[in-house]
């Protein structure tokens, strides 16, 4: 599988702001959304000097194949002191894949500080031990993570084995990059935007376990709090308040490893029962008959 510098490997086109972003070799089909988010996060920030994104808001609107490159086109919206905004849309030929508003933020702004407390859980080394490592973790996402360690936190009375079975979510997995990686934070957050899509919409299955549903993402947020970097553990809590009419909503709240909240995610995501005749065909960000 590939790293996630060469995910990010944005190349420029000869035309202005226009970007090409690489194909990624993939066990799934379908574009992962998360690759398509951070290869346009990472994109739009090769148009902004000075600042670091600090929120986005995009929504997918068309399948992609994963054997094919991106080409992501960037909109100079509003160039400020403080902030700067950027409009993103993501083509595969003809096709329009995902579009994106960004904002960006220069450093060395101060004021009122507070954040929620990280939640109360084992660490990534006791979870090991638990067994919410792998082999679990390697068998939930396909091997498509491979350069991540991915630790599922077990839940009392839920059997971890099952649980994937079912294809239901955690509401905690610790996460970390295990290569080498730039110390820049603007990389970081693209990396942060790349995972933030990894389990996200499978929490709403939990209160559901065994429910054959077709999964695809339809939009995702980000706001970025505070500094971090992806390859020192992250806590990712994931809880999905509704679900109704074949979408529900997922939250996730991200952690570093000393309890400071680095980030938040919201995303909408398909939730619809599978027709049976239509076959299986519902592996996460898969679009057939969406």
């Amino acid at each position: 599988m590939a790293s996630i510098r060469e995910i990010l490997a944005v190349e420029e086109t000869d035309e202005a702001d226009v970007f090409k972003g690489p194909a990624v070799e993939s066990r799934i089909e379908r574009t992962f959304g998360g690759q398509i988010a951070a290869q346009a996060v990472a994109a739009a920030q090769r148009t902004v000097s000075g600042k670091d994104i600090h929120s986005l808001h995009g929504y997918f609107v068309g399948p992609g194949d994963a054997s094919q490159p991106i080409e992501i086109r960037v909109e100079r919206i509003r160039e400020g002191k403080s902030f700067a905004n950027r409009q993103v849309r993501v083509y595969q030929g003809d096709v329009l894949l995902f579009t994106l508003m960004a904002s960006f933020h220069r450093d060395g702004d101060y004021g009122p500080q507070h954040q929620d407390a990280a939640p109360k859980v084992p660490g990534p080394e006791e979870v090991a031990r638990m067994g919410g490592g792998a082999p679990y973790s390697t068998r939930i996402i396909l091997k498509e993570w491979e350069e991540w360690d991915i630790r599922l936190v077990p839940e009392e009375g839920r059997d971890p084995v099952a649980a994937e079975r079912t294809g239901a979510g955690y509401r905690y997995i610790w996460f970390r990059n295990t290569g080498r990686l730039p110390a820049g934070s603007s990389f970081h957050r693209a990396a942060l935007t790349y995972m933030s899509d990894m389990t996200l919409i499978r929490s709403a299955l939990i209160p559901h376990q065994g429910e054959k549903v077709q999964l695809a993402s339809l939009d995702h947020a980000i706001w970025f709090l505070r500094p971090f970097r992806v390859d020192e553990w992250l806590l990712y809590e994931q809880v999905s308040p509704s679900a109704s009419n074949a979408t529900a909503v997922a939250r996730g709240k991200i952690f570093t490893e000393q309890g400071e909240l680095v980030a938040l995610v919201n995303q909408e995501g398909l939730t619809r029962y599978l027709d049976e005749n239509l076959g299986s065909g519902s592996a996460h960000g898969n679009w057939h008959n969406v």
